[in-house]
């Protein structure tokens, strides 16, 4: 009969020794220690860098950063409040369980047909949206372009990513005047036609599908402070 030496002997009794402890933990002990780990309190301006969010795809993006449970009502409160100042100027809904203010402007209102370069009275309807954006850490900024299901797909591509260009480069003009600052995290995506409203298959449900959407996701500041009850 093979015998077990002295050191492996002392290894399985204290594996069998913790495997009794692990069962013999409370069930309720346990709850407590992920409830516990759940409501931890991470500083949310770790991470929060232009870098980290280039890196991300865009429901990631919309997803983060995650706001801390006791710091959510006054995150709402905020949100509701952005989502009030401007739905007489603008499309506004909430998302994200009133976390996320979401602006929708039909791309119809900002371009000529099939061109990519923002008209002037596309300008005229993005500027009341610059005064809310002056403090980088109040809010992350994520923008889409949409289009309809029209053309190839490669031209499809082009003229989301050409137009995303043409409102991003608009926001870095905002940056150069100092209308907005410079380290406001903008993260741009073209999304062609990989998320219709509707169907496509109606003029009006294609003009629906053309969008440009600018997301007011909630930024270090806002959480820590809600977090804290600081909001005025």
């Amino acid at each position: 009969m093979k015998t077990l030496s002295t050191s492996n002997f002392a290894a399985r009794f204290l594996t069998a020794v913790a495997l009794v402890a692990l069962l013999a933990w409370p069930m309720d002990a346990e709850a407590q220690f992920f409830k516990k780990k759940e409501n931890r309190y991470t500083d949310p301006y770790k991470g929060f860098t232009e870098e980290a969010y280039m890196d991300m795809d865009f429901l990631p993006n919309i997803s983060t950063p995650e706001v801390h449970k006791k710091a959510k009502s006054g995150v709402k409160k905020t949100i509701r409040a952005l989502a009030e100042q401007l739905k007489n100027k603008v499309t506004v809904d909430l998302v994200r369980d009133d976390e996320v203010v979401l602006v929708t402007f039909p791309t119809d209102d900002l371009f000529l047909p099939n061109d990519t370069m923002l008209t002037t009275e596309g300008t005229a309807l993005l500027a009341p949206l610059l005064p809310h954006m002056k403090n980088p850490m109040m809010y992350k900024i994520v923008l889409a372009v949409h289009t309809d299901d029209t053309g190839s797909e490669l031209y499809r591509d082009e003229l989301s990513t050409s137009r995303l260009n043409s409102v991003y480069d608009w926001f870095m003009l905002a940056v150069e005047s100092g209308q907005i600052q410079e380290n406001l995290i903008i993260i741009p995506f073209a999304m062609s036609s990989t998320m219709p409203l509707a169907d496509n298959n109606t003029r009006d449900n294609r003009a629906l599908n053309r969008r440009l959407e600018v997301y007011f996701i909630p930024g270090p500041q806002l959480i820590d402070e809600a977090y804290k009850g600081q909001l005025k």
